[in-house]
């Protein structure tokens, strides 16, 4: 018996990561206790005090590091309920690691390496608590961040976690131009700036005004969908033009302010989290609401 109803593509579940900063001590950092985590914790985590035995020494997350793992489980654990049926596109954005940059001393370990092994193990725990599966078609890509920060460890985090290879063959991309079920996306690390109040966004939005028409000159497929990170700001906006909508994602990053950031925007709440979106077809791309952690004022009251 002939079945002229073509089957339906399935959707995709598009999952990316941005500004980890894996290593800063303002950044999401593992917290094993010795409670059953639901994944194998790394040889490296004492179990004392949520410690990690790094090689010159011991480094205990503090309180707003443990609020962040929470957080960080939390979102994988509700990614992973939001499946149905999709297949996992989970893209990491830039910045994995935090690098020893500008004489910082808000590190948990200055050897680049042990940050590393921390991404490592986190990303791992992460795609366990969504479910990656590969044999599901689930895909993993990874690109590279601020060379200040990432300087070419993404390569070792490729190749640990398995991450696929692009087309000319390299591990990790600086820009990346992916087509899901025909729509087309576009990733990079930094792109247009992020905005604060009233003009939040909008140089996002110019942006896109720009590569629209560029595109239109290339002969070049005008992107659907522009993510990028590194302001540490969840913005969200679009530009339409002739029916034609293009969706611009800064996405928020997973590190509170370092003393840099309270230097340029102390007065600013911290948006720390994820945002996923859902391809089900062409044209039909649901941005969804950021999953932010919770930030409020410290106050002091006399």
């Amino acid at each position: 018996m002939f079945n002229f109803f073509p089957v339906k593509e399935k959707g995709v579940k598009l999952i990316p990561l941005s500004d980890l900063h894996t290593g800063g001590s303002t950044a999401l950092f593992p917290y094993f206790n010795g409670e059953d985590l639901g994944f194998p914790p790394h040889k490296k985590m004492t179990g004392e005090a949520g410690g990690w035995k790094f090689k010159h020494g011991i480094y205990t997350p503090n309180a707003k590091q443990y609020a962040m793992f929470k957080h960080f489980t939390k979102c994988a654990e509700q990614i992973a309920t939001e499946r149905n049926g999709r297949r996992f596109v989970v893209v990491e954005n830039g910045d994995a690691i935090d690098g020893v940059h500008h004489l910082t001393p808000q590190l948990a370990t200055r050897n680049v390496g042990e940050q590393a092994a921390v991404h490592i193990w986190l990303m791992q725990y992460f795609l366990h608590k969504i479910g990656f599966d590969k044999n599901k078609g689930d895909l993993l890509y990874i690109g590279q961040g601020t060379e200040a920060h990432d300087g070419d460890e993404e390569d070792s985090i490729t190749e640990s976690l398995g991450a696929e290879m692009l087309p000319e063959g390299d591990e990790v991309f600086d820009f990346l131009p992916m087509d899901i079920l025909s729509n087309r996306f576009w990733f990079l690390h930094q792109g247009a700036g992020a905005g604060r109040g009233l003009s939040t966004g909008n140089a996002l939005h110019n942006w896109m005004k720009n590569q629209y028409f560029d595109c239109l000159e290339e002969g070049r497929t005008i992107p659907a969908v522009v993510i990028s990170g590194h302001y540490h700001k969840s913005v969200y906006t679009t530009f339409t033009r002739r029916d034609k909508t293009m969706h611009g994602i800064i996405l928020p990053p997973f590190q509170l302010k370092t003393r840099f950031g309270y230097r340029v925007a102390a007065a600013e709440l911290e948006g720390v989290g994820i945002r996923t979106i859902d391809i089900d077809g062409y044209q039909d791309i649901k941005i969804n609401k950021a999953m932010l952690l919770q930030s409020r004022d410290e106050v002091v009251k006399i």
